[in-house]
């Protein structure tokens, strides 16, 4: 069963999904103070990096297939307005946060989207045999198990 039109587009874009390819345009990029090490440093710069995809299911650059499997695998990004926000306060410079943000993104989609891998007919025949097999297995263990029981039942 070859893959659909949609499906391998989806696959292939999912393939070379890097941070850099990222059409950063559409992301807003805010700072803030963080918390965590850092010392006085973290209270006095805004190093913490909040990226925000507004309204990501209209964006063409995603496929639609993408877009289907981010709902029905929950994304764990997506807000109730229907952004994607992600934060990052992990280091102590402002663009390192803000890379790691878009890395999050883009690893986070990877480990999400999942797509079925063609099967070959030789592979399915030898699943067909296994599984029938096993069946016969089953039942001829069953079969042995009642004629043991049978056996040992005694007629007063």
């Amino acid at each position: 069963m070859p893959l659909s039109k949609e499906i391998q587009l989806a696959k292939r874009w999912i393939k070379n999904l890097s941070p850099s390819l990222l059409p950063k345009d559409d992301f807003q990029v805010s700072f803030s103070r963080s918390s965590g090490p850092g010392g006085q440093k973290v209270n006095k710069t805004s190093s913490k990096a909040t990226v925000v995809l507004p309204q990501w299911h209209a964006k063409m650059w995603i496929p639609q297939e993408i877009k289907r499997q981010m709902v029905e695998h929950k994304y764990r990004y997506i807000t109730k307005r229907g952004d994607i926000v992600i934060q990052n306060d992990t280091l102590r410079s402002r663009d390192q946060n803000e890379q790691l943000c878009y890395d999050k993104f883009c690893n986070e989609l990877r480990r999400l989207v999942t797509f079925p891998g063609e099967v070959s007919e030789e592979d399915r025949q030898k699943w067909v045999q296994v599984r029938k097999r096993t069946n016969e297995q089953r039942l001829h263990d069953k079969k042995r198990r009642s004629m043991k029981k049978e056996s040992k039942r005694f007629e007063f």
